[in-house]
């Protein structure tokens, strides 16, 4: 199916906004800066993304949509938070290699950092980093509760934020811009999130 005009210029501003997070950083990242680098005017902009909140929360749910598409096709699972079923160890593996996967890419990491920045000192962009988070949290703690049946929703919420902080600490720390990625440091990665998800240590 093809997409609508208006879905198309979406998708060329919020190219042109995450252009500007990565190679400009958030110090240029007005209303202005976004509207130029998508070659409109200011007004254009705002018909779409009222405010630069509204952009920076679209950015990041076309990002954990993009992120939830892939790991979807890699790991074959259904990752909507209330999907059923068991999940198994080998399924968890297959996930967690891809989502560390996901955490992987530059631009990606930058992009955040970026956007983390600017929202400690933006409260409207710190509420859709928080909305961003709590969506993403959601689709984990429904792999949680998939591997735990028996746990209460706090106590998989409490395991959710976990992985995901586990995760999102990697994103960084693993980068270029820290340098440490090491093929059994992921691996202990994706073994901690396997103890949380179901409950027990998993073999060595």
């Amino acid at each position: 199916m093809t997409e609508s005009k208006g879905a198309l210029r979406k998708a060329a501003l919020l190219d042109a906004a995450e252009e500007v997070l990565v190679t400009k950083g958030n110090a240029n990242a007005a209303m202005r800066d976004f509207a130029a680098a998508a070659g409109v005017r200011i007004g254009h902009l705002q018909h779409y993304f009222p405010t630069r909140a509204d952009l920076i929360r679209a950015v990041l749910e076309r990002t954990l949509d993009r992120s939830l598409q892939r790991l979807t096709e890699v790991a074959g699972l259904d990752l909507e938070p209330e999907a059923a079923g068991s999940l198994t160890r080998d399924d968890s593996h297959r996930l967690l290699t891809a989502l560390l996967q996901e955490h992987s890419d530059l631009e990606d990491v930058k992009m955040h950092l970026e956007i983390w920045a600017l929202a400690s000192s933006d409260e409207q962009a710190a509420s859709a980093l928080r909305s961003f988070y709590a969506q993403y949290a959601a689709h984990v703690q429904g792999v949680v509760r998939r591997g735990r049946s028996d746990l209460h929703d706090s106590a998989a919420g409490g395991i959710a934020a976990a992985i995901v902080s586990l995760f999102e600490g990697a994103a960084v720390t693993r980068s270029d811009i820290a340098g440490l990625r090491t093929e059994p440091g992921d691996e202990v990665i994706i073994r901690t999130a396997q103890w949380l998800i179901h409950g027990q240590e998993p073999s060595q």
